[in-house]
């Protein structure tokens, strides 16, 4: 039997005019699931968790929470909280109020409704702010306020769109593992929207990523970075370099691919045959830099551009055909050999290191996108 806070899509379409914003989706997300929609503006998620809210109807499909249809139901009736992107607390009523407005509206006695607020409250860790006005605090003390008031109806889904946004860095953080420790000790599905890979991968039980109305691939976050089933989920996950090319040979399990600028590539060969177009991603991380008359050479080119983060150094390539190649290096290696911009330098990488993908269509524009 399904659970309580069990959401499930089937062959959902949502169209505004002519556009589908939404096409086709099926996604079931379990109870007690933390999912985030991820994808690029434009590219349907908000859409699908204001359908689950009731804030929008489906134009076809069906929307199921706790095994139920819940086409046709207000928002109130369908066991959801919407946490929205602008907090919209009320300026003139203090916090404990501004929780306690939702079960003011439902008729409920304010000295019971003041000690649910509370309740909340201290679960979110502010109930020593509770007779403070908004102006008076922080914005991730207002955030907290905003997620309090979003629990305290008990809902069995709660969605977030896009709540972190608002935050610099430092709270960011800080609240991504606050949401996280809250999902696991309530214990009901969090729905999160957004268009930010690490915070998709560090809260996640099960990622969706969405591309122009449709959904590119679903899974645990590990298998979303580390198995991306298309060249889309690749790119804008942003840890892959993405090659396409002809396999021209074949020998003792390693395949000879020729790219489109001529470069050619051993790889570990899968399915693949003599003749096939095929498109492979090598992870970042797993490209080592060589001096240029080096061993094991894959690729050369001139370094554009070298940023270190500390325990680690990115170093982005310009290759002969004009296309960036990306590695991401350990500090004590690239220090042991260090490049600096305009060098020549060639890039390696085992051919196990290689990952076949179906090449996406439709892909949205991701300039500014991956990370």
């Amino acid at each position: 039997m399904s659970g309580q806070g069990e959401v499930r899509l089937e062959n959902v379409t949502k169209m505004f005019g002519g556009t589908a914003a939404v096409e086709n989706i099926n996604l079931t997300i379990p109870d007690g699931c933390y999912c985030c929609l991820l994808g690029p503006s434009g590219c349907g998620k908000t859409t699908i968790l204001r359908m689950i809210a009731g804030h929008e109807t489906t134009s076809s499909g069906h929307i199921l929470i706790g095994g139920k249809p819940v086409e046709g139901l207000p928002p109130v009736q369908r066991g959801t909280s919407m946490m929205f992107q602008s907090y919209a607390l009320f300026p003139h009523l203090s916090v404990v109020d501004n929780v306690a407005f939702s079960l003011k509206m439902r008729g409920v006695h304010k000295t019971e409704r003041r000690n649910k607020a509370m309740d909340v409250l201290r679960r979110v860790q502010l109930n020593h702010l509770a007779e403070r006005m908004p102006a008076q605090l922080s914005g991730g003390q207002q955030q907290r306020v905003a997620l309090a008031r979003s629990l305290i109806t008990n809902p069995k889904v709660l969605l977030l769109d896009e709540p972190l946004s608002a935050l610099d860095e430092y709270l960011r953080l800080q609240m991504r593992e606050e949401l996280k420790r809250l999902q696991i000790e309530i214990g009901i599905s969090f729905i999160h929207v957004t268009h930010t890979q690490p915070e998709a991968l560090a809260l996640a039980d099960m990622v969706v990523v969405m591309n122009t109305g449709r959904i590119e691939q679903a899974g645990p976050a590990q298998e979303i970075y580390n198995k991306p089933r298309t060249t889309y989920v690749a790119e804008f996950m942003g840890g892959w370099n993405s090659f396409a090319g002809k396999v021209v040979g074949l020998e003792s399990g390693i395949a000879l691919v020729e790219g489109e600028g001529g470069e050619r590539y051993r790889v570990v060969a899968g399915q693949q045959r003599t003749g096939d177009l095929v498109d492979f991603g090598i992870r970042r991380d797993h490209v080592h830099l060589a001096a240029k008359d080096g061993a094991g050479v894959a690729i050369s080119g001139q370094v554009h551009a070298i940023e270190y983060q500390g325990s680690w150094v990115k170093v982005t390539l310009t290759r002969k055909n004009g296309a960036r190649l990306v590695a991401v290096i350990e500090d004590k290696e690239f220090f042991a050999r260090p490049t600096k911009v305009g060098d020549f330098a060639q890039a390696t990488f085992a051919p196990e290191s290689v990952h076949f993908m179906a090449k996406a269509t439709g892909s949205q524009n991701l300039i500014g996108e991956p990370v």
